[in-house]
């Protein structure tokens, strides 16, 4: 009798990738919190326990598919030479990895302290990279001014990690070098610093609806600590609103967050027709529309960034809701933008748009020495700049 001997299962030498690539989609499809250990291992097609042999836990997942990442772009920025190989570098990774950029900005702050302190790190090496080579090239502009246009570009070069519209890939990276490009070389910041007068919010005043402070209150706490970690009685305690009679108002966080999106969606909508019935040409109509969008994303209560990171916590119907919103919202200024630019076909419109809307989103991120130059008139205009119609405003 013949003996059959088992072959020994091959555990893959690139294991610890797969589980790094599972991870990142993971995460970047359901988030942090939503995310289990059951979930990647599963993707990966092992077991829970075959996964922590690799990693101790959801934790050091998430900071290895960061820093991994991020180290990737450090040694593509190292190969490349001068400003528009460094833009085209930063274009080409994005393509590559487009869903590490709405990771990082979604669920860095769940990482432990040190890992959080390094990704940080990470992020103000290579905007410091773009802003020297910015010097290089302008020597005029001082330190901040070169990582203000330094920050614009990676808005720009990052932002189809927050869309689903595609190119063809020699095409698509082209359009995102040149539309940074355009940016670093803008000549919208005032040649005097002392010359930008920032905006002053005032200290604000309470609501006298329950449910209007409830909303004011949430937006700024979902904003700065994440939706999962925000609790309906934080949000009850910061609108000065205690015990159940928040559901008085609300019936969940989500609830909260589904109105907000659509009240800023409905704010969007006014201020698209107010400048569209006050313009005289689709050029002033199209910088007048991204000075207001400025404007409003630069305020403490904006909703916007949350479109970024939080709609994964929505139902399916409200997330819908949501998304045709903000379509609407850049069907218009793709209207406005192709008849300015006649030779661009929709989808380049829409990409180039997505892009200098990703880059205005990303400046009020940015640290306050370097937000104060960051006002509606110059966002704007280098927004224009980005879209190629900058000299036609």
């Amino acid at each position: 009798m013949t003996t059959k001997t088992a072959r020994p299962v091959r555990r893959s030498r690139d294991r610890k990738a797969q589980i790094l690539a599972a991870a990142l989609e993971c995460f970047h499809r359901s988030g942090y919190h939503a995310t289990g250990m059951e979930d990647i291992a599963g993707a990966v097609g092992i077991t829970a326990g075959g996964l922590y042999r690799h990693f101790r836990g959801k934790q050091e997942l998430l900071s290895r598919v960061m820093l991994d990442g991020l180290d990737l772009l450090a040694t593509a920025l190292e190969e490349a030479d001068g400003l528009d190989e460094l833009l085209g570098a930063i274009a080409h990774f994005t393509l590559d990895h487009r869903s590490l950029p709405v990771l990082l900005d979604r669920e860095t702050r769940n990482l432990g302290e040190e890992a959080r302190a390094s990704v940080l790190r990470h992020h103000d090496a290579h905007a410091g990279t773009i802003a020297t080579a910015i010097r290089d090239l302008r020597p005029e502009l001082d330190e901040d001014q070169a990582l203000l246009l330094a920050w614009c570009a990676l808005g720009v070069l990052v932002s189809p990690s927050y869309h689903s519209r595609d190119l063809p890939r020699p095409r698509f990276e082209d359009v995102l070098r040149r539309q940074a490009s355009a940016v670093c070389r803008s000549r919208a910041l005032p040649a005097d610093v002392s010359d930008v007068t920032p905006q002053r919010p005032g200290t604000g005043l309470a609501h006298v609806s329950r449910r209007e402070a409830l909303l004011a209150a949430a937006i700024p706490l979902f904003k700065a600590r994440g939706f999962q970690v925000v609790s309906m009685e934080d949000i009850g305690a910061a609108a000065g609103i205690a015990g159940p009679s928040i559901y008085n108002h609300f019936s969940s966080k989500a609830e909260i967050l589904a109105a907000a999106l659509h009240r800023e969606s409905e704010v969007l909508r006014f201020s698209l027709a107010r400048e569209l019935s006050e313009s005289r040409t689709p050029t002033e109509a199209l910088h007048r529309v991204l000075r207001t969008y400025s404007s409003l994303c630069g305020t403490r209560t904006s909703a916007m960034p949350l479109m970024v990171g939080e709609l994964v916590h929505l139902s399916a119907e409200q997330r819908q809701g949501a998304y045709q919103s903000q379509l609407g919202f850049v069907a218009e200024c793709v209207g406005l933008l192709r008849t300015c630019r006649p030779e661009l076909d929709e989808d380049e419109g829409r990409v180039m748009v997505g892009s200098v809307l990703s880059m205005v989103l990303m400046l009020y991120r940015l640290p306050s020495a370097i937000r104060r130059l960051a006002t509606p008139d110059v966002v704007s205009a280098l927004a224009m700049d980005s879209l190629g119609i900058g000299d036609r405003a």
